[in-house]
């Protein structure tokens, strides 16, 4: 499986599933508003970043979600770390 990961830190005020939509689009070489299957049909865009929001008190949340989208292994973390596992090559490597 080919592994690429995300810088650690999302844009300022990106939810995770933006940031989740936004990196698999780079990883499938497409725009975002392209990617099919919308990531909706695997996971609930709302629960993926509601589970890291911050607790009552204004804690952080701490942990990590993987989910199965388009033959794609995602996983998110909460610090924002966005890793995509796939047997395809990826048609762009990120930055740091």
């Amino acid at each position: 499986m080919m592994a690429t990961q995300s810088p650690s830190h999302p844009s300022s005020g990106e939810s995770l599933s933006i940031r989740v939509v936004r990196e698999v689009a780079a990883h499938d070489g497409v725009d975002p508003a392209e990617l099919s299957p919308p990531l909706f049909h695997s996971l609930d865009p709302t629960a993926l970043d509601s589970l890291f929001e911050s607790t009552t008190n204004g804690g952080p949340r701490t942990g990590r979600v993987t989910f199965t989208y388009d033959e794609k292994r995602i996983s998110v973390d909460s610090d924002g770390t966005v890793e995509i596992e796939s047997d395809q090559q990826p048609d762009h490597q990120p930055t740091q």
